[in-house]
């Protein structure tokens, strides 16, 4: 039986097209849905309703919304209930419905089995790592690539242990920080022959961070490799023209192909 077995799950807001397909992969798992608006929430109605889920278009009422996860925050019989906002693809939103109180985000372009095992693990599933998915945790990788040293800068709690859960798997020697505080030491310290980088960090975001990377000349030679959500023109050039060897979007790259890319571009 899945965690999510008549789990009832509120959804707020307009039901987008990611939405849907979120909608329609939780029934499958055995959750019951319901549709409401942000300024028809409130703790009572949920606590009676047995909500164990919210799912939320990004703020799509303005103050309504604002004002809803508030209120559940406050309130100790709605406070540990999760709520994934679904955000647009920028620093600035993230950060709002974070701070607000959400306990997760997805993105429009976001692989729906990567949402589910977020919510599974929000929900207390301790082996969602384990689960067959979309991101392939069970193969071998190749023996090239046992042993590489790999030092991987990522603040998403599910997805740092995604990830060392599949270096683990795959004999790679690893290192994770959750943020860009000396940074430069410790991976000058680790010594790794490749850097995973996520744009979106809490301080100094990724492009900070690669500058001073490929700044120092204790640092400058690591290969590095940004894996974000994060995902323009723009942001492509800029990373280039700061010295990043790779841009991949999280999106759109499972693990294992993260692990072969890791393969081909290791110093």
């Amino acid at each position: 039986m899945s965690i999510l077995t008549g789990k009832h799950v509120l959804v707020v807001g307009e039901e987008t097209s990611q939405i849907t397909k979120i909608e329609a992969a939780l029934i499958t798992y055995g959750a019951d849905i319901a549709v409401t608006t942000c300024e028809k929430v409130d703790p009572a109605t949920i606590q009676a309703e047995h909500t164990g889920l919210i799912l939320l278009d990004h703020m799509h009422e303005g103050v309504h919304c604002k004002n809803m996860l508030s209120s559940l925050r406050e309130h100790m019989q709605t406070k540990d209930i999760p709520v994934f906002v679904l955000v647009p693809n920028d620093q600035a939103h993230i950060g709002e419905v974070l701070l607000l109180g959400a306990a997760d985000y997805f993105v429009e372009s976001e692989d729906v089995h990567m949402v589910i095992d977020k919510i599974k693990t929000a929900l207390g599933d301790s082996q969602v790592a384990e689960h067959h998915s979309v991101i392939d945790l069970s193969t071998t990788a190749p023996d090239s690539q046992a042993g590489t040293r790999v030092f991987a800068v990522e603040d998403d709690r599910l997805l740092q242990n995604l990830l060392a859960t599949r270096f683990e798997k795959s004999g790679l020697v690893f290192e994770m920080a959750s943020n860009g505080i000396d940074l430069e030491q410790k991976v000058a310290a680790f010594k790794p022959q490749i850097l995973i980088l996520d744009l979106m960090l809490p301080g100094e975001d990724g492009f900070d961070l690669l500058k001073k990377i490929k700044s120092n000349p204790a640092t400058a030679a690591v290969p590095v490799l940004i894996f974000s959500n994060k995902d323009s023109q723009e942001d492509r050039k800029l990373a280039a023209e700061l010295g990043a060897t790779g841009f991949y979007v999280k999106a759109m790259t499972d693990l294992s192909e993260l692990l072969d890319i890791i393969n081909r571009n290791k110093a």
